[in-house]
């Protein structure tokens, strides 16, 4: 399996310390992240998932091929793995996914509750330096994912109180806002009606 991160010595059933560590399942249809001994977990080829496959009692959720679980095995390839090639602005700076989205189940139940469908991307939003988690994602539109880069949010408060102000004049509606300062709308209309920047 693929090492992540040791994660100190613990004793075993004998009583000796053994080294362990965090290892990403290489399987693209599990991608599960488990606590192994180091040598146990740099010998072993799966979490396990692969045990019992072809019988019937091997469990499949059957989204593997579905654009929802690509799009969950993307996530996850970009935070964990440091030779994709989206590592270094997503887990080479510090952005994870959170413990429950660690399955694919969650994650996809989360999605279709939230608006999912096969023309949207996932967007991290309110905080686009945030986590992948419930409360910092939404489904957006392609166009506003894009907008919704490191580029081009709103990094200060007084950028902010710039936009209000122009607002507040009247000379600018919300779509030329956005135009302006290459922004997507619904981050204007969070800004003019205060719930976000907030002063």
């Amino acid at each position: 399996m693929k090492f992540i991160k040791k994660l100190g010595t613990r004793l075993n059933k004998n009583g000796t310390p053994e080294s362990w560590g965090e290892f990403l399942c290489p399987n693209t249809e599990c991608n599960k992240i488990v606590e192994r001994p180091l040598s146990q977990g740099k010998r072993d080829k799966s979490c396990g998932c692969t045990k019992g496959i072809g019988t019937k009692n091997h469990f499949k959720h059957g989204g593997t091929n579905t654009r929802l679980y690509n799009i969950w095995s993307h996530i996850k390839g970009r935070i964990f793995d440091p030779k994709n090639n989206r590592y270094k602005n997503y887990g080479g700076r510090g952005i994870t996914i959170c413990d429950e989205w660690l399955e694919f189940i969650p994650f996809r139940d989360w999605s279709l509750n939230n608006g999912y469908t096969d023309t949207l991307t996932i967007d991290r939003w309110p905080n686009n330096d945030g986590n992948y988690e419930p409360s910092n994602c939404r489904w957006v539109t392609r166009t506003e994912n894009l907008r919704n880069t490191t580029r081009n949010v709103i990094k200060s408060i007084e950028q902010a109180n710039e936009i209000r102000e122009l607002h507040n004049t009247g000379n600018y509606t919300q779509k030329e806002l956005a135009e302006k300062y290459d922004v997507s709308k619904c981050t204007i209309s969070y800004i003019v009606n205060n719930k976000t920047w907030v002063n």
